[in-house]
């Protein structure tokens, strides 16, 4: 993993992570399409790392998390499922992440879950924070993934958040108790421009394909 990129987000999470919140400094994302195996990425990760197992169109989802879950469990690591309580209890994971239109469709799915599981949402509008700002503390995310922050290799020509939006929709966050995490574009050159803002993660799928 890139030491510069690493070393940014260990900063950034030693001043503005929640002493409350488990969330770690590095955070990466599976995809399907972008990161088809994400095996070799997660076993380049550092102890204090937590990963996003999405996977959505995988014909064997439920193997497949099973199997990074036992590499994460050896090795430390966090791992959450995305958008499945049920997958998520089979494999006894570390918690949920939910995709912003669940978050806005369905903000109680929050009250549904275990206490001791940690909550992540992805939010791509200041509007999904101020919503979900509006639910009780107890069943609010214990962290948001704001996106996306860069242009990224996948969406080079769509629109990106920049770091002025980074800023106000992170310091939102914390207002509400929300540890904000920052995913998109993100690697070893642009990181240290994150220390502008309250960011306390770095989120990636991979961190090595943009």
């Amino acid at each position: 993993m890139d030491k510069t990129l690493l070393k940014q987000a260990r900063n950034l999470n030693k001043r503005n992570g929640r002493n409350n919140c488990p969330i770690p400094p590095i955070v990466l994302m599976t995809d399907d399409k972008r990161l088809p195996d994400p095996e070799p990425a997660i076993r380049a990760l550092p102890g204090d790392s937590m990963v996003i197992f999405r996977h959505y169109d995988h014909p064997m989802r439920a193997e497949l998390g099973a199997c990074l879950r036992t590499i994460c469990r050896a090795r430390g690591i966090l791992f959450l499922v995305a958008d499945d309580v049920s997958l998520a209890l089979r494999l006894q994971a570390d918690g949920l992440h939910f995709p912003e239109y669940r978050a806005l469709s369905d903000p109680g799915i929050y009250r549904r879950i275990p206490d001791h599981l940690l909550r992540t949402s992805a939010c791509h509008h200041g509007q999904t924070i101020r919503h979900l700002a509006q639910l009780p503390r107890q069943n609010r995310p214990d962290g948001v993934l704001i996106s996306p922050v860069f242009a990224t290799k996948s969406h080079p020509d769509s629109a990106y958040l920049g770091l002025q939006h980074l800023s106000k929709m992170s310091l939102l966050c914390h207002a509400h108790d929300m540890q904000p995490i920052a995913l998109g574009g993100i690697d070893g050159r642009n990181v240290g421009t994150l220390r502008t803002c309250a960011i306390a993660s770095v989120a990636g799928i991979g961190f090595s394909v943009g």
